[in-house]
């Protein structure tokens, strides 16, 4: 009789074995995945002794000409912050990431064309006459290679040094423009989509995946302070461009359709140069004031049709929540990191996952370059997961603002995600400078980050003593 008891706790233990087991084989459900591009920067004139040929051919000779660069021919990367990507970076990523596929679809946030380029281009003596069309060719050369890599729909948004004039100079329906459009594999079946692109730089179109999703990318460009018309023609595109938002949102909500919104500058404050500023507490806004007031209104009004916001141009792994008063019409904006290491940053890129039933928007995957390692040794590898670190199965508005309060008040939490804000590297927000990234992050307007920044320093000062 004592057998059965015995009995009785092994068959229990094999039924919780099985389980374990059944829950351990169990198929998860699938996902789509999403890659995440952002501040490329690729500096075509990084060995100046092929900069001749690339100057007198065409994009189709560039691999082959760029291949024949000793630096290239050796591995040599950029020295992180010092210089934009060079073409081994650039061969690199591209590779690095196409080990992560398969992909539904790529997103590029912007800036494919290196700092400072017009200057760059005239210091190798090169006619500045020539400039606009080596631009051109730069830029196409940065698409199609990324097109092909990866041949699947990819969304390009336009970034600030995406120019044919100068940094944040556009020309509405100028040539940049047009031959970009024209270069543009998404753009090719929908004629509307490439006369908006043409036009302005911007453009919607349907999810590749979902149904009653859409996709608008946006030209930020034309809403920051530090725009301006290379053509001088007077007109003001960024208004234009900000009722064909309005127009595109009533739609899509009249419809039943969610939205993806793609950029390269975020709203808000810029916490690096205002941190730089802190002396004068002055501070730097991405766009214009009567910009963001028009986009913050829109999203009073169409934020719960947004299920996320892409943006770049900060070169770090970071987020903005624009809080509404509705919070279902919150929206969260996720930063995507740079491949160019000129900030001092790592160079990385990242895997958005989601649900092909719903479009919710799971995870973030990370993954890095670090150069601050032995030459010999320099390999990309996975950095994080977004859930694994943070503790958030979704990438939602409520979730992000929680974390940015854990990050404002929590040292533990602000020390791990000052360690991924530049990719591994050395970090800013390591500082006592921590506050104007974390006001960032919630705060838009110049008042209200200012009143953080001074609620957040006396916060420090009584931690300190």
């Amino acid at each position: 009789m004592k057998s059965y008891p015995v009995r009785a706790a092994l068959l229990c233990s094999l039924l919780l074995l099985w389980s374990s087991f059944v829950q351990a084989v169990r198929p998860q459900p699938p996902t789509g995945k999403v890659l995440l591009l952002s501040d490329i920067h690729f500096d075509p004139l990084a060995d100046e002794a092929i900069v001749p040929d690339l100057v007198n051919h065409d994009i189709s000779g560039w691999e082959t000409i760029l291949a024949s660069s000793e630096s290239f021919k050796k591995g040599v990367y950029p020295t992180r912050g010092k210089s934009d990507t060079n073409y081994t970076l650039f061969h690199s990523a591209m590779s690095a990431a196409a080990h992560q596929e398969p992909f539904d679809f790529v997103i590029v946030s912007g800036d494919y064309l290196r700092h400072n380029f017009v200057n760059a281009f005239a210091n190798e003596r090169q006619p500045q006459g020539e400039f606009p069309e080596f631009a051109t060719k730069t830029a196409l050369f940065v698409l199609e290679t990324i097109q092909t890599t990866f041949n699947v729909p990819v969304y390009f948004a336009l970034g600030n040094e995406d120019s044919a004039c100068n940094d944040y100079g556009v020309a509405p329906g100028g040539m940049f423009l047009k031959a970009l459009a024209g270069s543009l594999r998404v753009l090719a079946d929908n004629p509307e989509a490439a006369a908006d692109f043409s036009a302005g730089g911007f453009y919607d179109l349907p999810h590749p995946t979902l149904l009653n999703v859409e996709i608008i990318v946006l030209n930020s460009i034309l809403w920051s302070p530090l725009y301006f018309n290379c053509q001088s023609d007077g007109s003001d595109p960024g208004s234009a461009e900000i009722k064909w938002l309005s127009a595109k949102l009533y739609q899509a909500k009249s419809s039943a359709r969610k939205v993806i919104l793609v950029m390269h500058i975020p709203p808000g404050l810029d916490a690096y140069k205002c941190s730089k500023d802190a002396k004068s507490k002055s501070t730097t806004s991405f766009w214009r004031d009567v910009y963001l007031s028009q986009f913050a209104g829109l999203m009073q009004s169409y934020g719960d049709i947004v299920q996320i916001a892409l943006a770049g141009h900060t070169h770090m792994d970071d987020f903005r929540i624009l809080t509404t008063s509705e919070p279902s019409r919150s929206v969260a904006f996720r930063i995507t990191p740079s491949i160019s290491p000129l900030f001092g940053n790592n160079p990385a890129f990242s895997v958005l996952h989601y649900s092909p039933s719903t479009g919710e928007i799971s995870d973030t995957t990370q993954y890095h370059l670090d150069l601050g390692g032995s030459p010999a040794t320099v390999q990309w590898t996975f950095e994080y997961r977004f859930p694994s670190v943070y503790g958030y199965n979704a990438l939602t508005p409520s979730n992000f603002e929680a974390l940015a309060v854990s990050i404002r008040n929590d040292p533990t939490v602000r020390q791990t995600f000052s360690g991924y804000y530049a990719a591994s590297a050395p970090s800013p927000l390591s500082t006592n400078g921590w506050p104007f990234y974390s006001c960032a992050q919630t705060l838009f307007t110049a008042s209200d980050y200012s009143s953080c920044i001074e609620s957040q320093e006396a916060v420090s000062c009584k931690t300190d003593k």
